[in-house]
């Protein structure tokens, strides 16, 4: 596999930039060709448009000549094969325009790279040059692709890796000869043996410590967002019960379950739809907690 070749090992050109990009699935970028898949399916298009006229100019002769032709095909093509052929040539351009379609919408699915994956890319073919000017293809920005898997939580990712350049490398767990440098973060030293970061400046991340540490953060929210708005409402319900009590008790329903849902939104790609039965459910769940709670708390005067 090309990531087992260490960069600086590579031939340069092609195959250095090859194991370049296969060191980091951040940098697997590449043009997605928009304007031909475009002109492609045009000309399909109407390859198909032209068959279809022929078609319907062969039927419409054979309905004046003998209508029969047209009830039954085995009449038809033991009489001539003409249409038999012509319906042939539609199936096969039919195929290879529905095979386009399908993957022009595979493609159209892809995600855009965030910036600083586009700009680390650059960033290397801007210092090293690996392919001649014609063939950079990374400089057709609004046509690049990423083939990265999409994360729920991508751009939490993002300011975490931002926060983590702010870091001593011992709170990382990565090489004490760290670089921070053109946008692109490297703190794993098998990869930066694959990279050789000293020639040419590229800096890779573990994603193993990114991605802990965002758990980390999303289990700690979670909590928050039940723990809070709880202690809260228990200390609500132990006073004594006036409009005014009454009224934080439902500012504080509002307020937790709008950032409930605010972080539903946020962190994951969760529909409309699942985003408001999420929410109802963890208001109902602090309703039921404060009529529960109200039974058996004795209340005190404010």
């Amino acid at each position: 596999m090309a990531n087992m070749f260490i960069v600086e090992q590579c031939p340069e050109g092609y195959p250095r930039l090859a194991a370049l990009l296969d060191c980091d699935e951040n940098f697997m970028l590449y043009r997605r060709f928009g304007f031909l898949q475009a002109r492609i399916l045009l000309n399909k298009q109407d390859e198909l448009r032209e068959l279809e006229k022929d078609l319907d100019r062969m039927d419409k002769v054979d309905e004046r000549k003998d209508p029969e032709v047209l009830r039954s095909r085995e009449k038809d093509a033991a009489l001539s094969e003409r249409r038999k052929n012509l319906l042939y040539n539609v199936e096969q351009k039919f195929k290879e325009y529905s095979q386009l379609l399908a993957a022009t919408r595979d493609i159209a699915s892809f995600n855009r790279p965030p910036d600083r994956d586009y700009l680390s890319v650059k960033s290397y073919f801007e210092e090293e040059s690996p392919l001649c000017s014609v063939e950079g293809y990374i400089y057709y920005k609004e046509d690049i692709i990423t083939l990265k898997p999409g994360r729920e939580n991508a751009w939490l990712d993002a300011f975490v890796e931002k926060v983590l350049q702010k870091l001593s490398c011992r709170f990382t767990g990565v090489c004490t000869e760290t670089l921070f440098r053109q946008n692109i973060i490297f703190t794993d030293c098998d990869l930066h043996r694959k990279t050789n970061p000293e020639a040419t400046g590229i800096i890779l991340y573990n994603r193993a410590s990114i991605e802990f540490v965002v758990s980390v953060i999303i289990i700690a929210m979670i909590l928050t967002l039940l723990i809070v708005p709880v202690y809260v409402l228990w200390h609500m319900t132990r006073i004594t019960q006036t409009g005014r009590t009454t009224s934080i008790i439902m500012g504080v329903l509002l307020v937790a379950t709008l950032i409930f849902s605010a972080a539903l939104s946020l962190f994951t790609r969760a529909k409309r739809q699942e985003i408001l039965a999420a929410a109802a459910a963890y208001c109902a769940i602090l309703v039921v907690f404060i009529g529960n709670v109200g039974q058996f708390s004795p209340a005190k005067s404010g």
